[in-house]
């Protein structure tokens, strides 16, 4: 079980269908096993149905519900095919993010500043945020870093720690400017996250600032 969860305000932007692709599909894949955070996107949906409910209707177009149905019936197109959930997926991806990634985390193509620290981009970054997984081996760490922005990552395999606490599979965890940190892999296995970023980490120890350059 899930100790740490997305805030209010998250999750009444996922209930209003008001997130952007690759937050919401974070958002998503913790829902699937988080029954704490269901609860409350019930209470907000149910809370957004009643506010509809008391909103003043609004004249549209005769032909609104003829557009949206033909929309309905069109085929699929390449694209949309593209985005179905890969055969081979690993179990331990959750439904929402299994159509992105190609195949089991070990046969992912890693790459990322050292042996002990990897990452794979995801193909659903935007204009706003970019997504990745990131891979820490099992009881290495990060250099000492902060955040030019915000950082929402989730747990998908293994464990992680720094100095703000312990984190296990499924924990959504929110990093922003005011995070100074050095994240550790448990020593007993890898650690795989699901990362979504709106500006890139800001290293600040003496060889962490070094590699600033290549993380803008």
């Amino acid at each position: 079980m899930a100790n740490y969860h997305p805030s209010d305000e998250l999750l009444m932007q996922f209930s209003a269908g008001q997130m952007p692709n690759a937050l919401g599909i974070m958002v998503a894949c913790h829902l699937e096993t988080c029954h704490h955070c269901n609860r409350r996107i019930k209470v907000y949906e149910q809370l957004g149905g009643e506010i509809m409910q008391d909103t003043a209707p609004v004249e549209v177009g005769s032909n609104v519900l003829s557009e949206l149905l033909l929309k309905l019936d069109k085929p699929e197109t390449e694209e949309s095919s593209a985005q179905k959930p890969y055969a081979s997926v690993d179990p331990r991806i959750p439904r929402p993010l299994s159509r992105f990634v190609p195949s089991y985390f070990d046969q992912l193509e890693w790459s990322g500043m050292s042996r002990s620290i990897k990452e794979f981009e995801l193909p659903i970054s935007d204009t706003q945020y970019s997504a990745k997984l990131y891979k820490i081996s099992a009881g290495k760490e990060l250099p000492v870093h902060t955040h030019k922005g915000n950082e929402f990552t989730l747990v998908m395999d293994g464990s992680f720690s720094d100095k703000a606490g312990d984190y296990h599979q499924g924990d959504f965890i929110l990093a922003d400017t005011q995070t100074v940190h050095q994240p550790k892999a448990a020593d007993n296995a890898d650690c795989i996250c699901f990362a979504v970023l709106d500006a890139p980490l800001k290293m600040t120890g003496f060889f962490g600032r070094m590699l600033n350059p290549f993380l803008s």
